[in-house]
Protein backbone atom coordinates (compact mmCIF):
# COMPACT_ATOMS: atom_id res chain seq x y z
CA UNK A 1 0.00 0.00 0.00
CA UNK A 2 1.58 3.41 -1.05
CA UNK A 3 0.44 7.01 0.78
CA UNK A 4 0.50 10.29 -1.10
CA UNK A 5 0.84 13.49 1.05
CA UNK A 6 -1.62 15.45 -1.08
CA UNK A 7 -3.88 12.88 -1.54
CA UNK A 8 -3.90 13.05 2.59
CA UNK A 9 -3.65 16.54 2.84
CA UNK A 10 -6.63 17.07 0.10
CA UNK A 11 -9.06 14.47 2.20
CA UNK A 12 -8.44 16.10 5.46
CA UNK A 13 -9.13 19.72 3.81
CA UNK A 14 -12.34 17.73 2.45
CA UNK A 15 -12.93 16.24 5.91
CA UNK A 16 -12.20 18.81 8.54
CA UNK A 17 -13.78 22.57 8.32
CA UNK A 18 -11.06 25.13 7.45
CA UNK A 19 -11.30 26.93 10.14
CA UNK A 20 -10.90 24.39 12.37
CA UNK A 21 -8.21 22.84 10.73
CA UNK A 22 -6.24 26.06 10.42
CA UNK A 23 -6.82 26.74 14.41
CA UNK A 24 -5.25 23.28 14.61
CA UNK A 25 -2.04 24.08 12.65
CA UNK A 26 -1.92 27.23 14.71
CA UNK A 27 -1.96 25.71 18.21
CA UNK A 28 0.76 23.08 16.73
CA UNK A 29 2.99 26.22 15.81
CA UNK A 30 2.24 28.26 18.90
CA UNK A 31 3.37 25.03 20.61
CA UNK A 32 6.32 24.22 18.62
CA UNK A 33 7.30 28.05 19.21
CA UNK A 34 7.11 28.04 23.12
CA UNK A 35 8.71 24.32 22.92
CA UNK A 36 11.78 25.03 20.94
CA UNK A 37 12.33 28.73 21.22
CA UNK A 38 10.68 30.36 24.27
CA UNK A 39 11.52 27.75 27.03
CA UNK A 40 15.24 28.02 28.08
CA UNK A 41 17.80 26.21 26.42
CA UNK A 42 19.94 24.07 28.94
CA UNK A 43 23.52 23.42 28.41
CA UNK A 44 24.08 19.96 27.65
CA UNK A 45 25.95 17.51 30.29
CA UNK A 46 25.55 20.81 33.13
CA UNK A 47 23.31 19.74 36.22
CA UNK A 48 19.78 22.16 36.34
CA UNK A 49 16.45 22.77 37.87
CA UNK A 50 14.17 20.46 35.81
CA UNK A 51 10.88 22.74 36.94
CA UNK A 52 12.75 25.99 36.17
CA UNK A 53 13.25 24.45 32.24
CA UNK A 54 9.76 24.14 31.69
CA UNK A 55 9.00 27.72 32.53
CA UNK A 56 9.72 30.71 29.73
CA UNK A 57 11.36 32.80 32.22
CA UNK A 58 13.38 29.63 33.53
CA UNK A 59 14.95 30.80 36.95
CA UNK A 60 14.33 34.42 36.44
CA UNK A 61 11.31 33.98 38.62
CA UNK A 62 12.87 32.20 41.81
CA UNK A 63 15.62 34.50 41.67
CA UNK A 64 14.18 38.50 41.86
CA UNK A 65 11.49 36.74 44.58
CA UNK A 66 14.76 35.66 46.98
CA UNK A 67 15.17 37.51 49.76
CA UNK A 68 18.96 36.91 50.15
CA UNK A 69 19.87 38.18 46.69
CA UNK A 70 21.87 36.68 43.92
CA UNK A 71 25.13 35.15 45.38
CA UNK A 72 22.81 32.88 48.62
CA UNK A 73 20.17 32.43 45.41
CA UNK A 74 23.49 30.47 43.69
CA UNK A 75 24.66 29.11 46.59
CA UNK A 76 20.82 27.59 47.18
CA UNK A 77 21.17 26.32 44.14
CA UNK A 78 23.86 24.57 44.25
CA UNK A 79 22.41 22.84 47.07
CA UNK A 80 19.03 21.94 46.38
CA UNK A 81 20.79 20.18 42.88
CA UNK A 82 23.84 18.44 45.53
CA UNK A 83 26.30 19.73 42.70
CA UNK A 84 29.67 21.42 42.72
CA UNK A 85 28.36 22.63 39.24
CA UNK A 86 25.31 23.62 37.93
CA UNK A 87 22.98 26.33 35.04
CA UNK A 88 20.66 28.75 36.05
CA UNK A 89 18.25 29.44 32.83
CA UNK A 90 17.93 32.87 32.05
CA UNK A 91 15.01 33.11 29.92
CA UNK A 92 13.97 33.05 26.54
CA UNK A 93 16.73 35.15 25.13
CA UNK A 94 19.48 35.18 27.51
CA UNK A 95 22.41 32.05 27.53
CA UNK A 96 22.56 29.85 30.84
CA UNK A 97 24.35 30.98 33.30
CA UNK A 98 26.87 28.48 35.06
CA UNK A 99 27.49 28.46 38.75
CA UNK A 100 30.24 26.99 40.65
CA UNK A 101 31.27 25.94 44.20
CA UNK A 102 34.63 26.89 45.36
CA UNK A 103 35.44 23.09 45.54
CA UNK A 104 39.08 21.41 44.57
CA UNK A 105 40.39 23.18 42.13
CA UNK A 106 37.61 24.97 40.42
CA UNK A 107 38.83 27.78 41.95
CA UNK A 108 42.29 27.90 40.74
CA UNK A 109 41.28 26.54 36.64
CA UNK A 110 38.45 29.66 36.75
CA UNK A 111 41.17 32.23 38.10
CA UNK A 112 44.67 30.96 36.68
CA UNK A 113 43.50 29.08 33.39
CA UNK A 114 43.25 31.81 30.27
CA UNK A 115 40.36 30.28 28.85
CA UNK A 116 38.81 32.25 31.71
CA UNK A 117 38.51 35.88 31.46
CA UNK A 118 37.05 38.97 32.82
CA UNK A 119 32.87 38.49 32.73
CA UNK A 120 30.43 40.69 30.62
CA UNK A 121 28.51 40.72 33.13
CA UNK A 122 31.29 43.06 35.15
CA UNK A 123 31.61 45.23 31.83
CA UNK A 124 28.36 45.97 31.08
CA UNK A 125 27.55 47.06 34.26
CA UNK A 126 30.41 49.74 34.88
CA UNK A 127 30.30 51.39 31.36
CA UNK A 128 30.54 54.54 33.65
CA UNK A 129 33.80 54.51 33.98
CA UNK A 130 34.82 54.33 30.41
CA UNK A 131 38.16 52.30 29.44
CA UNK A 132 39.35 51.85 33.17
CA UNK A 133 41.14 48.80 33.05
CA UNK A 134 37.97 47.14 35.40
CA UNK A 135 36.28 47.34 32.01
CA UNK A 136 38.87 45.56 29.92
CA UNK A 137 39.64 42.20 28.83
CA UNK A 138 42.78 40.80 29.81
CA UNK A 139 44.59 42.09 27.04
CA UNK A 140 47.65 44.33 26.37
CA UNK A 141 45.95 47.68 26.86
CA UNK A 142 44.69 45.96 29.98
CA UNK A 143 48.13 45.20 31.01
CA UNK A 144 49.62 48.34 30.28
CA UNK A 145 47.01 50.53 32.24
CA UNK A 146 48.22 47.99 35.03
CA UNK A 147 51.54 48.73 34.39
CA UNK A 148 50.98 52.26 34.82
CA UNK A 149 50.47 51.22 38.51
CA UNK A 150 52.87 49.47 39.28
CA UNK A 151 55.59 49.77 41.74
CA UNK A 152 52.92 52.44 43.46
CA UNK A 153 52.78 50.59 46.63
CA UNK A 154 56.36 50.06 47.43
CA UNK A 155 56.73 50.50 51.26
CA UNK A 156 58.24 53.69 50.79
CA UNK A 157 55.48 55.31 49.10
CA UNK A 158 52.96 53.70 51.57
CA UNK A 159 55.16 55.20 54.80
CA UNK A 160 55.39 58.68 53.05
CA UNK A 161 52.12 59.40 51.33
CA UNK A 162 49.67 56.66 52.52
CA UNK A 163 50.09 56.53 55.88
CA UNK A 164 49.82 60.64 56.29
CA UNK A 165 46.81 60.33 54.25
CA UNK A 166 44.84 57.58 56.14
CA UNK A 167 45.80 59.15 59.40
CA UNK A 168 44.38 62.87 58.66
CA UNK A 169 41.11 61.35 57.12
CA UNK A 170 40.33 58.93 60.11
CA UNK A 171 41.08 61.86 62.68
CA UNK A 172 38.53 64.04 60.61
CA UNK A 173 36.05 61.43 60.76
CA UNK A 174 36.80 61.18 64.75
CA UNK A 175 35.77 64.96 64.92
CA UNK A 176 32.60 64.37 62.81
CA UNK A 177 31.44 61.34 64.31
CA UNK A 178 32.01 63.21 67.74
CA UNK A 179 29.74 66.10 66.30
CA UNK A 180 27.16 63.70 65.11
CA UNK A 181 27.19 61.74 68.22
CA UNK A 182 26.67 64.63 70.47
CA UNK A 183 23.35 65.64 68.65
CA UNK A 184 22.26 62.62 68.21
CA UNK A 185 21.87 61.82 71.87
CA UNK A 186 22.15 57.98 71.57
CA UNK A 187 20.17 57.73 68.37
CA UNK A 188 21.82 55.78 65.42
CA UNK A 189 22.21 57.61 62.09
CA UNK A 190 23.38 56.57 58.45
CA UNK A 191 27.10 56.05 58.45
CA UNK A 192 27.49 55.02 54.61
CA UNK A 193 28.07 58.72 53.73
CA UNK A 194 30.89 59.26 55.73
CA UNK A 195 32.55 56.07 55.05
CA UNK A 196 32.36 56.85 51.09
CA UNK A 197 34.03 60.48 52.77
CA UNK A 198 36.84 58.81 54.52
CA UNK A 199 37.64 57.26 51.71
CA UNK A 200 37.81 59.52 48.72
CA UNK A 201 39.60 61.66 50.96
CA UNK A 202 42.31 58.84 51.26
CA UNK A 203 42.53 57.93 47.16
CA UNK A 204 42.60 61.65 46.39
CA UNK A 205 45.00 62.38 48.48
CA UNK A 206 47.30 59.08 47.52
CA UNK A 207 46.37 60.13 43.80
CA UNK A 208 46.55 63.58 43.58
CA UNK A 209 48.51 64.90 46.47
CA UNK A 210 48.30 68.78 46.93
CA UNK A 211 46.70 69.18 44.15
CA UNK A 212 43.43 68.22 45.57
CA UNK A 213 43.60 69.49 49.20
CA UNK A 214 39.58 70.20 49.55
CA UNK A 215 38.14 67.47 52.22
CA UNK A 216 34.96 65.90 52.18
CA UNK A 217 35.13 65.26 56.09
CA UNK A 218 36.61 68.53 57.11
CA UNK A 219 33.52 70.37 54.98
CA UNK A 220 31.07 68.07 57.06
CA UNK A 221 32.79 67.85 60.69
CA UNK A 222 32.58 72.03 60.01
CA UNK A 223 29.02 71.73 58.77
CA UNK A 224 27.74 69.70 61.55
CA UNK A 225 29.62 72.15 64.62
CA UNK A 226 27.07 74.82 63.05
CA UNK A 227 23.90 72.62 63.95
CA UNK A 228 22.48 72.94 67.63
CA UNK A 229 19.64 69.85 66.93
CA UNK A 230 16.75 71.66 65.52
CA UNK A 231 17.86 70.76 62.00
CA UNK A 232 17.89 66.94 62.39
CA UNK A 233 15.36 65.17 60.80
CA UNK A 234 13.58 61.90 62.17
CA UNK A 235 14.44 58.51 60.26
CA UNK A 236 13.37 55.48 60.18
CA UNK A 237 13.19 53.08 63.33
CA UNK A 238 14.06 55.80 65.78
CA UNK A 239 17.33 57.14 64.06
CA UNK A 240 18.22 60.49 62.92
CA UNK A 241 18.52 61.87 59.63
CA UNK A 242 21.67 65.07 59.25
CA UNK A 243 21.38 67.53 57.02
CA UNK A 244 24.28 66.98 54.15
CA UNK A 245 27.09 69.36 53.62
CA UNK A 246 27.38 71.35 50.44
CA UNK A 247 30.97 68.89 48.77
CA UNK A 248 33.55 70.10 45.98
CA UNK A 249 31.33 69.40 42.61
CA UNK A 250 33.88 66.51 41.80
CA UNK A 251 33.40 64.86 45.27
CA UNK A 252 29.64 65.06 44.81
CA UNK A 253 30.18 63.55 41.62
CA UNK A 254 32.15 60.87 42.91
CA UNK A 255 29.39 59.84 45.39
CA UNK A 256 26.81 60.01 42.71
CA UNK A 257 28.33 57.69 40.61
CA UNK A 258 29.58 55.16 42.64
CA UNK A 259 25.26 55.07 43.55
CA UNK A 260 24.57 54.69 39.82
CA UNK A 261 26.79 51.80 39.27
CA UNK A 262 25.07 49.53 41.98
CA UNK A 263 21.65 50.57 40.58
CA UNK A 264 23.00 49.24 37.31
CA UNK A 265 23.61 46.18 38.99
CA UNK A 266 19.76 46.05 39.74
CA UNK A 267 18.04 47.82 36.53
CA UNK A 268 15.56 45.83 34.67
CA UNK A 269 16.86 47.46 31.39
CA UNK A 270 19.91 45.87 29.91
CA UNK A 271 23.06 47.43 31.99
CA UNK A 272 25.09 48.40 28.93
CA UNK A 273 22.00 50.47 27.55
CA UNK A 274 21.49 52.11 31.23
CA UNK A 275 25.15 52.98 31.65
CA UNK A 276 25.09 54.46 27.82
CA UNK A 277 21.32 56.11 28.34
CA UNK A 278 23.14 57.92 31.98
CA UNK A 279 26.46 59.21 29.97
CA UNK A 280 24.91 60.26 27.22
CA UNK A 281 21.42 61.27 27.65
CA UNK A 282 20.99 61.92 31.77
CA UNK A 283 21.29 66.01 31.77
CA UNK A 284 22.28 66.06 35.24
CA UNK A 285 25.34 63.34 34.63
CA UNK A 286 26.12 64.68 31.24
CA UNK A 287 27.02 67.93 32.74
CA UNK A 288 29.20 65.82 35.82
CA UNK A 289 31.18 63.73 33.01
CA UNK A 290 31.39 67.04 31.18
CA UNK A 291 32.80 68.73 34.03
CA UNK A 292 34.80 65.88 35.24
CA UNK A 293 36.82 65.35 32.67
CA UNK A 294 37.56 69.27 32.18
CA UNK A 295 38.69 68.96 36.00
CA UNK A 296 40.91 65.37 35.94
CA UNK A 297 42.61 66.53 32.86
CA UNK A 298 43.82 69.94 34.56
CA UNK A 299 45.39 67.40 37.29
CA UNK A 300 46.72 65.19 34.68
CA UNK A 301 48.20 68.47 33.25
CA UNK A 302 50.14 69.79 36.37
CA UNK A 303 51.32 65.86 36.72
CA UNK A 304 52.63 65.83 33.56
CA UNK A 305 54.62 69.29 33.76
CA UNK A 306 56.07 67.84 37.24
CA UNK A 307 56.47 64.65 36.33
CA UNK A 308 58.45 64.60 32.89
CA UNK A 309 58.20 67.76 31.70
CA UNK A 310 60.02 70.28 33.89
CA UNK A 311 63.91 70.87 34.08
CA UNK A 312 63.71 68.93 37.67
CA UNK A 313 60.87 65.96 37.51
CA UNK A 314 59.70 64.75 40.70
CA UNK A 315 57.02 62.34 41.56
CA UNK A 316 55.13 63.76 44.41
CA UNK A 317 51.59 61.72 43.81
CA UNK A 318 50.01 58.28 42.41
CA UNK A 319 49.53 60.17 39.74
CA UNK A 320 52.63 61.55 38.75
CA UNK A 321 54.15 58.00 39.14
CA UNK A 322 51.36 56.77 36.88
CA UNK A 323 52.60 59.56 34.63
CA UNK A 324 56.03 58.84 34.78
CA UNK A 325 55.62 55.15 33.95
CA UNK A 326 53.75 55.76 30.66
CA UNK A 327 56.49 58.21 29.51
CA UNK A 328 58.78 55.83 30.39
CA UNK A 329 56.68 52.51 28.27
CA UNK A 330 56.50 54.92 25.46
CA UNK A 331 59.75 55.73 25.31
CA UNK A 332 60.53 52.31 25.36
CA UNK A 333 58.03 51.06 22.76
CA UNK A 334 59.06 53.87 20.52
CA UNK A 335 55.55 55.61 20.61
CA UNK A 336 53.95 58.81 21.86
CA UNK A 337 52.68 58.72 25.64
CA UNK A 338 49.02 57.85 25.95
CA UNK A 339 48.91 60.29 29.14
CA UNK A 340 46.98 62.91 27.05
CA UNK A 341 44.44 60.38 25.67
CA UNK A 342 41.19 59.22 27.25
CA UNK A 343 41.88 55.59 28.43
CA UNK A 344 44.49 57.40 30.57
CA UNK A 345 41.80 59.83 32.09
CA UNK A 346 39.63 56.93 32.70
CA UNK A 347 42.30 55.15 34.39
CA UNK A 348 43.07 58.22 37.03
CA UNK A 349 39.52 58.55 37.56
CA UNK A 350 38.39 54.97 37.75
CA UNK A 351 41.00 54.26 40.44
CA UNK A 352 39.23 56.83 42.36
CA UNK A 353 35.48 55.51 41.71
CA UNK A 354 36.27 51.39 42.36
CA UNK A 355 38.38 52.39 45.01
CA UNK A 356 36.39 54.23 47.18
CA UNK A 357 33.28 52.21 46.46
CA UNK A 358 34.90 48.54 47.57
CA UNK A 359 36.72 49.63 50.52
CA UNK A 360 34.19 52.08 51.91
CA UNK A 361 31.23 48.57 52.13
CA UNK A 362 34.21 46.88 53.96
CA UNK A 363 34.62 49.58 56.65
CA UNK A 364 30.45 49.79 57.08
CA UNK A 365 30.64 46.24 57.52
CA UNK A 366 33.40 45.77 60.43
CA UNK A 367 31.55 48.48 62.62
CA UNK A 368 28.30 46.65 61.85
CA UNK A 369 29.86 43.71 62.99
CA UNK A 370 31.76 45.15 66.02
CA UNK A 371 28.55 46.60 66.94
CA UNK A 372 26.43 42.73 66.53
CA UNK A 373 29.41 41.15 68.94
CA UNK A 374 30.30 43.39 72.14
CA UNK A 375 32.85 40.47 73.17
CA UNK A 376 34.94 40.25 70.00
CA UNK A 377 34.86 44.33 69.91
CA UNK A 378 36.11 44.58 73.32
CA UNK A 379 38.85 42.05 72.93
CA UNK A 380 40.00 43.99 69.86
CA UNK A 381 40.00 47.18 71.45
CA UNK A 382 41.98 45.15 74.46
CA UNK A 383 44.94 43.83 71.55
CA UNK A 384 45.21 47.12 70.53
CA UNK A 385 45.61 49.24 73.64
CA UNK A 386 47.70 46.61 74.95
CA UNK A 387 49.89 46.65 71.57
CA UNK A 388 50.05 50.27 71.34
CA UNK A 389 51.16 50.68 74.95
CA UNK A 390 52.33 54.17 74.14
CA UNK A 391 49.51 56.01 72.59
CA UNK A 392 47.22 53.98 75.92
CA UNK A 393 49.89 55.65 78.22
CA UNK A 394 49.68 58.94 76.61
CA UNK A 395 45.43 58.85 76.54
CA UNK A 396 45.27 59.02 72.48
CA UNK A 397 44.23 57.45 69.60
CA UNK A 398 47.20 55.41 68.22
CA UNK A 399 49.25 56.96 65.09
CA UNK A 400 49.17 55.29 61.63
CA UNK A 401 52.55 54.33 61.77
CA UNK A 402 51.92 52.85 65.19
CA UNK A 403 49.32 50.75 63.66
CA UNK A 404 51.50 49.73 60.44
CA UNK A 405 54.26 49.44 62.49
CA UNK A 406 52.95 46.71 64.73
CA UNK A 407 50.39 44.89 62.61
CA UNK A 408 52.73 41.39 63.59
CA UNK A 409 51.25 42.07 67.35
CA UNK A 410 47.78 42.88 66.13
CA UNK A 411 46.95 39.25 65.17
CA UNK A 412 43.05 39.93 66.18
CA UNK A 413 43.00 42.88 64.36
CA UNK A 414 43.47 40.95 60.85
CA UNK A 415 41.21 38.31 62.24
CA UNK A 416 38.96 40.64 62.32
CA UNK A 417 39.02 42.67 58.89
CA UNK A 418 39.65 39.01 57.22
CA UNK A 419 36.39 37.10 59.00
CA UNK A 420 34.08 40.00 57.91
CA UNK A 421 36.07 39.84 54.35
CA UNK A 422 35.38 36.50 54.20
CA UNK A 423 31.79 36.54 54.96
CA UNK A 424 30.94 39.93 53.07
CA UNK A 425 32.83 40.57 50.64
CA UNK A 426 34.14 37.48 48.92
CA UNK A 427 30.49 36.39 47.21
CA UNK A 428 30.72 36.11 43.95
CA UNK A 429 33.56 36.30 41.17
CA UNK A 430 32.33 36.53 37.54
CA UNK A 431 34.03 35.21 34.51
CA UNK A 432 33.35 34.53 30.47
CA UNK A 433 34.71 31.17 29.06
CA UNK A 434 37.00 32.54 25.81
CA UNK A 435 37.04 29.45 24.22
CA UNK A 436 35.48 26.10 24.41
CA UNK A 437 37.02 23.96 27.34
CA UNK A 438 36.00 22.00 30.54
CA UNK A 439 35.56 22.66 34.24
CA UNK A 440 34.44 19.83 37.17
CA UNK A 441 33.94 17.36 34.16
CA UNK A 442 31.57 19.76 32.23
CA UNK A 443 32.00 21.23 28.81
CA UNK A 444 31.83 24.94 28.81
CA UNK A 445 31.12 26.26 25.01
CA UNK A 446 33.16 29.62 24.56
CA UNK A 447 31.05 32.55 25.47
CA UNK A 448 29.46 31.23 28.72
CA UNK A 449 29.17 33.39 31.35
CA UNK A 450 30.21 31.61 35.10
CA UNK A 451 30.11 32.63 38.36
CA UNK A 452 32.41 31.65 41.48
CA UNK A 453 30.25 30.90 44.41
CA UNK A 454 32.60 31.98 47.30
CA UNK A 455 29.97 31.25 50.09
CA UNK A 456 28.53 27.83 48.80
CA UNK A 457 27.06 24.76 50.25
CA UNK A 458 28.85 22.62 52.37
CA UNK A 459 31.21 20.80 49.70
CA UNK A 460 30.44 16.93 51.93
CA UNK A 461 26.65 17.49 50.18
CA UNK A 462 27.55 17.60 46.75
CA UNK A 463 28.52 14.98 44.24
CA UNK A 464 29.96 15.75 40.55
CA UNK A 465 28.43 15.00 37.34
CA UNK A 466 29.58 11.52 37.46
CA UNK A 467 28.52 10.36 41.10
CA UNK A 468 32.38 11.55 42.75
CA UNK A 469 32.54 13.54 46.10
CA UNK A 470 34.12 16.69 45.83
CA UNK A 471 36.69 17.85 48.56
CA UNK A 472 36.92 21.75 49.89
CA UNK A 473 39.27 24.40 48.87
CA UNK A 474 43.06 23.26 50.27
CA UNK A 475 43.35 23.45 53.92
CA UNK A 476 45.73 24.64 56.33
CA UNK A 477 46.74 24.88 60.43
CA UNK A 478 44.01 26.94 62.14
CA UNK A 479 40.21 26.53 62.47
CA UNK A 480 39.16 27.48 59.18
CA UNK A 481 36.45 24.86 58.76
CA UNK A 482 34.16 25.31 61.63
CA UNK A 483 30.82 26.35 61.52
CA UNK A 484 31.42 28.96 58.50
CA UNK A 485 28.02 30.54 58.79
CA UNK A 486 29.52 32.33 61.99
CA UNK A 487 31.25 35.60 62.55
CA UNK A 488 34.41 33.74 64.24
CA UNK A 489 37.98 35.80 63.87
CA UNK A 490 39.66 33.01 65.73
CA UNK A 491 39.56 30.54 62.70
CA UNK A 492 42.12 32.69 61.54
CA UNK A 493 44.66 32.30 64.69
CA UNK A 494 47.22 29.62 65.51
CA UNK A 495 49.03 29.12 68.31
CA UNK A 496 52.96 28.28 67.60
CA UNK A 497 54.90 25.98 70.02
CA UNK A 498 56.27 28.40 72.30
CA UNK A 499 52.39 29.74 73.21
CA UNK A 500 51.94 32.85 71.00
CA UNK A 501 48.96 33.47 68.88
CA UNK A 502 49.92 34.23 65.33
CA UNK A 503 46.97 35.72 62.09
CA UNK A 504 47.30 32.75 59.22
CA UNK A 505 46.21 34.30 56.31
CA UNK A 506 46.08 30.70 54.86
CA UNK A 507 43.27 28.88 57.05
CA UNK A 508 40.68 29.48 54.75
CA UNK A 509 40.92 31.06 51.32
CA UNK A 510 39.05 33.86 50.26
CA UNK A 511 38.64 35.74 47.62
CA UNK A 512 37.31 39.23 48.48
CA UNK A 513 40.27 40.92 46.32
CA UNK A 514 39.95 38.21 43.54
CA UNK A 515 42.75 36.24 42.50
CA UNK A 516 44.95 35.37 39.56
CA UNK A 517 46.82 38.00 37.22
CA UNK A 518 43.01 39.84 37.51
CA UNK A 519 43.45 40.08 41.20
CA UNK A 520 42.68 43.42 42.98
CA UNK A 521 45.48 45.72 42.08
CA UNK A 522 44.74 47.93 45.62
CA UNK A 523 44.62 45.26 48.26
CA UNK A 524 47.81 45.95 49.58
CA UNK A 525 46.52 50.10 50.15
CA UNK A 526 42.30 48.78 50.76
CA UNK A 527 44.04 46.26 54.00
CA UNK A 528 45.99 48.63 55.17
CA UNK A 529 43.62 51.57 55.34
CA UNK A 530 41.01 48.80 57.24
CA UNK A 531 43.43 47.98 59.83
CA UNK A 532 44.88 51.50 60.69
CA UNK A 533 40.90 52.94 60.61
CA UNK A 534 39.53 50.30 62.51
CA UNK A 535 42.27 50.57 65.22
CA UNK A 536 41.97 53.82 65.42
CA UNK A 537 38.11 54.33 65.63
CA UNK A 538 38.39 51.17 68.12
CA UNK A 539 39.91 53.04 70.28
CA UNK A 540 37.71 56.39 70.39
CA UNK A 541 34.22 54.66 70.51
CA UNK A 542 31.68 52.20 71.85
CA UNK A 543 30.22 50.78 68.97
CA UNK A 544 26.66 50.17 70.49
CA UNK A 545 23.67 48.31 69.19
CA UNK A 546 20.56 49.75 67.00
CA UNK A 547 17.07 48.84 66.97
CA UNK A 548 16.89 45.61 65.34
CA UNK A 549 15.64 46.38 61.50
CA UNK A 550 18.45 49.11 61.48
CA UNK A 551 20.79 46.04 62.15
CA UNK A 552 19.66 43.98 59.41
CA UNK A 553 22.66 41.97 57.07
CA UNK A 554 20.22 42.31 53.95
CA UNK A 555 22.37 43.87 51.00
CA UNK A 556 22.56 44.34 47.29
CA UNK A 557 25.62 42.74 45.27
CA UNK A 558 27.52 44.96 42.84
CA UNK A 559 31.13 46.07 42.59
CA UNK A 560 31.69 45.01 46.04
CA UNK A 561 28.43 43.64 48.53
CA UNK A 562 26.91 46.52 50.50
CA UNK A 563 24.48 46.76 53.43
CA UNK A 564 21.27 48.46 52.98
CA UNK A 565 21.20 49.52 56.47
CA UNK A 566 24.83 51.51 57.45
CA UNK A 567 23.50 53.04 60.60
CA UNK A 568 25.62 53.24 63.29
CA UNK A 569 25.29 54.56 67.36
CA UNK A 570 28.56 54.61 68.91
CA UNK A 571 29.50 56.52 72.28
CA UNK A 572 32.92 58.74 72.88
CA UNK A 573 35.32 57.11 75.05
CA UNK A 574 37.13 58.80 77.64
CA UNK A 575 41.03 58.31 76.15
Amino acid sequence: MSFNIETINSTLADQVPPALFFAALSLIGVYAFYRWILLPKPLPGIPYDREAAKKVMGDIADLRTDPDGLAQWCSKKLGKLETPICQALMGPTQKPIVIVADVGDARDQMLGRSEFDRSVYIIDRVPLLGEFHLNLRTTEDWKLARQWSKDLLTPQYMNSVAHPAIELATNRLIELWEGRSRLAKGKAFDMDRDVKGLNIDIIMAFYFGDDMTDSILAREAAHVKQLDGSELAAGEHGSVVFPPAKLHDFCEGLIDISQKIANLYATPWPPALAGWWTRNVSPHFRKYFAEKEVFVRKLLAKAVQRAVKSEDPKIKSGIDHMVWREDKAAAKAGRAPKYGKQVFADEAYGVLVAGQHTTSAAIVWIFKYLADYPAIQAKLREEVQTVLSEATRESRVPTADEVAGSLKQLPYLRAVIEEMLRLRQAMLVPRDATCDTELLGCRIPKGTRLLLVCQGPDPSTLKTVDGKPVHAPRQYPGNGSKDMAAFDPDRWLVRKENGDVEFDGTSYPQLAFGGGVRGCWGRKLADLEMQIVTAMLVCKFDFLGVPEPLASHDASYDISYRPHKGYLNIRSRDL
